[in-house]
């Protein structure tokens, strides 16, 4: 996040029109992220972090049968779980980053002449706290749910020593207990902490994006239940992708401006979008990207 607690939305020219016209954000089912890799980069760290530190030899076993025994326990938490499952977690993600002129996200973008892609600013503090009082997200988080705000681990020395003091921590309290039914509670927590770490850890490859995800957390038996218009469907490439849609962009609060990618004519294009946030009643603020056009 910069100096004044922002982060950055890059969209194309239709996200951008549908966000503003609607004050929708789209938050992605974490299971149909366009990294195949998404949320096993946490379980390869910690198999790898098992094998070469000076934990007890009977808590390393613990782990090991837990998480990479037979029962294949991250396939099945991970990428198994069905949608009549109601009561596991299910996890939205919205990934913003904290560059406002990144030439790798707009990369994505400017793959032909006439693409262009955009950013908005959200003023992050604003935008979460508007969402912990959104009727929607009180609704996913009353339970077991939760909303979270985090940066994008990348680096493999921070991912191992958060696995490392969580895993010392954790080992004391197993180890402090004698009922098998007291520590599989404690397990149970260690499960769901990971599972949540697990969203935040990135492959090293991807570190130009200096990602900053905002979660929500809830369990499927709650989403299941929820209206069409805030549990939808969208066709991205072909797949049919779970999302869910939160109108949470009260207008002047939480968007303080736009930044308009390289394009063939970024004077109109910053010009347009300035009718626009006009139009819609946001803060006439279009910025035109420093990054030089290439084909």
């Amino acid at each position: 996040m910069d100096k004044d607690n922002r982060i950055y939305h890059y969209t194309s020219a239709e996200g951008l029109h549908g966000i503003l016209s609607t004050g929708t954000l789209f938050f992605t089912d974490s299971l149909f992220l366009n990294d195949r890799s998404e949320r096993k980069n946490f379980y390869l760290v910690l198999k790898k972090y098992l094998h070469k530190t000076p934990l007890s030899k009977t808590w390393v076993q613990e782990m090991d049968k837990r998480y990479f025994g037979k029962n294949d326990y991250i396939s099945r938490r991970l990428v198994n779980t069905g949608p009549a499952d109601r009561d596991s977690l299910r996890y939205f993600v919205l990934s913003c980053c904290r560059d406002r002129d990144s030439l790798p996200m707009w990369n994505y973008y400017t793959r032909s002449i006439r693409a262009a892609g955009y950013n908005l600013h959200f003023l992050t503090e604003e935008l979460i706290r508007q969402m912990k009082y959104h009727p929607l997200v009180s609704k996913l988080t009353q339970k077991r749910g939760t909303l979270m705000c985090r940066e994008v681990v990348y680096d493999e020395k921070k991912k191992s020593a958060v696995i490392g003091q969580i895993l010392r921590y954790t080992q004391k309290k197993w180890e402090s207990l004698t009922s098998a039914s007291d520590r599989e509670r404690l397990l149970f927590r260690l499960d769901l902490a990971f599972e949540e770490m697990s969203l935040f850890f990135k492959d090293s490859a991807f570190a130009h994006e200096k990602e900053v995800r905002i979660v929500v957390c809830a369990e499927n038996k709650t989403i299941l239940e929820l209206p069409e218009a805030s549990y939808q469907f969208r066709e991205v490439r072909g797949i049919q992708i779970p999302c869910l849609a939160i109108d949470v962009l009260e207008k002047g609060r939480v968007i303080t401006g736009v930044t308009a990618g390289p394009a063939l004519d970024k004077e109109m294009a910053a010009s347009g979008v300035e009718h626009m946030l006009y139009y819609y009643g946001f803060p006439q603020t279009c910025k035109v990207s420093s990054v030089p056009l290439r084909y």
